[in-house]
């Protein structure tokens, strides 16, 4: 009965859309693409939108792109393949992940799935190129995103305080290798990893940056995450068990890639840029540290995590070699997810809390993290995040409270042009506060202001090109003007 429901659900909302078998059976598959658009109600994708996707892979091998921080929908977790070496019980590099429970299969399934849909250009090389490779790594377990961009920024008025126009490549790769499951997909082995690199030409931005020449508190081009070269925040062992109930992970381990997500206001590269907007600006969320992550979701509509990680490991040093006790931090998550919020759809509320342990002092925090559709099968999307620190947790973020919200309206815009098939075209306003701790120095502002305005326009099925203007009011450091516009325009390659 609850796949007959699934099915008239799914027949309601895509008109013309042919199933294998008859349509008064229980559906089996899906005859044509997905795709999910950022996560919400999956379509089956037109044939002229699917040519890279046509010629790497049948439909029944396709794993639609997640999206972090929205429970992946039951339509995109029931399509399965095979095709794995077995021995007994176990499957070995499955093609197929074990299974996990909705959110958390948005947060370690990466799918097999590189093109989005293009109103400008439907099919290119690239596309096609990037999809085969993707296709062919996922038949041996591996499943990853890559994105590479190049980015310029420029401050004005001119400071005298450092430099005032920056050009930089910023690129990662995450991703997750399925090793071994169980055959009847309720338990698994997987390796989960992220690489960065990224290049500030003729700048670095520790040293001479956006965030330094103007002295803010969050990074307005916070794409460009530490030095030069490569550097790896993410390496760990994962095992889910239970039917994907349960997540455990042990490694060196980036924590923000998993805790403080957020559909509309997550990533630099497609979401607002600002670093106060990709994640809680005053929670500690360190990455590169040797620690601990635990996921638990027992039903659809909650969820716990909790991680905790030291807080002294540099960029690409052993994180085996800076354990301490004196430097830990340990973060909760607890998220209530709702499909319908007071008519308005779909939500995800989220409780996190704190206790850092820094130089033989322990502190604690608590934060909230809201996203909430803004109506039924509407576009428009709205998010907040908000917390407050005591005086020693806030030393290890230099931020002792803030808020950031804003709206953001999400493809597809109309029935055709612009945004009506592109998943990565949107519109996104945001708003933040946030007081600088007494550890920050210069402290000139203790309250710090910002506005962003940014736009996506995907131009190829994996080419999105991003223009985006930042005010900040009385940045906290600054010591000779009360605010700086930051003005950025980036190409992204995400494959």
């Amino acid at each position: 009965m609850k796949m007959k429901a699934m099915y008239y659900l799914l027949a309601a909302v895509m008109p013309g859309v042919a199933w294998a078998g008859d349509a008064a059976a229980e559906p089996a598959v899906v005859e044509g693409y997905l795709d999910t658009a950022f996560g919400r109600m999956p379509y089956v994708l037109p044939l002229e939108h699917s040519h890279a996707l046509r010629a790497a892979m049948p439909p029944q091998e396709q794993h639609v792109r997640r999206h972090a921080g929205v429970p992946t929908h039951e339509a995109v977790l029931h399509r399965s393949h095979g095709g794995s070496l077995t021995l007994g019980g176990w499957e070995f590099l499955p093609a197929q992940p074990q299974k996990f429970m909705p959110y958390l299969d948005g947060l370690f399934v990466p799918g097999n799935t590189a093109t989005e849909p293009s109103w400008l250009i439907e099919n290119d090389a690239i596309s096609r190129g990037a999809q085969r490779v993707k296709s062919m790594l996922a038949r041996y377990g591996l499943q990853y995103d890559l994105t590479v961009s190049m980015g310029y920024a420029t401050v004005a008025p001119k400071s005298s305080a450092g430099r005032n126009s920056f050009v930089s490549t910023n690129n990662s790769a995450s991703g997750v290798w399925y090793l071994l499951k169980k055959r009847d997909n309720s338990q698994g082995l997987f390796l989960t990893f992220e690489a960065d690199w990224g290049q500030g030409f003729n700048f670095n931005e520790q040293k001479s940056g956006v965030q330094h020449t103007i002295g803010s508190l969050s990074n307005p081009q916070s794409s460009l995450r530490g030095g030069n070269g490569l550097y790896i925040p993410h390496l760990a062992l994962g095992y889910s068990l239970a039917d994907g109930k349960w997540v455990g992970m042990v490694g060196s381990i980036d924590t923000s890639s998993y805790l403080d997500q957020n559909i509309y206001s997550g990533s630099w590269n497609g979401n607002l840029m600002n670093s106060a907007f990709t994640a809680n600006p005053c929670l500690p969320l360190p990455w590169a540290n040797f620690g601990f992550l635990t996921a638990w979701q027992p039903c659809e509509s909650f969820y716990a995590m909790y991680a905790t990680t030291g807080t002294e490991s540099g960029i690409n040093q052993n994180p085996l070699r800076h354990i301490s006790s004196d430097s830990w931090v340990h973060v909760s998550e607890f998220g209530w997810i709702t499909k319908d919020f007071f008519g308005m759809g779909p939500g995800v509320y989220r409780f996190q809390y704190t206790i850092t342990d820094q130089d033989n002092r322990t502190g604690s925090g608590a934060a909230l993290n809201v996203q909430q559709q803004m109506g039924k099968g509407s576009p428009l999307g709205f998010f907040a995040r908000c917390g407050v620190m005591d005086t020693d947790a806030a030393a290890i973020n230099n931020v002792k409270a803030a808020v950031t919200t804003g709206f953001v309206l999400q493809a597809p815009f109309r029935d055709s042009g612009w945004g009506s098939l592109a998943n990565h075209d949107q519109l996104a306003l945001g708003f933040m506060w946030a007081r600088a701790a007494d550890s920050f120095e210069p402290r000139v502002h203790q309250d710090e202001y910002g506005v962003e305005l940014s736009a996506v326009i995907q131009v190829t099925p994996t080419f999105f090109v991003q223009p985006d203007v930042q005010y900040i009011f009385n940045p906290a450091g600054q010591t000779d003007r009360s605010g700086e516009f930051v003005f950025q325009l980036q190409g992204v390659f995400k494959f």
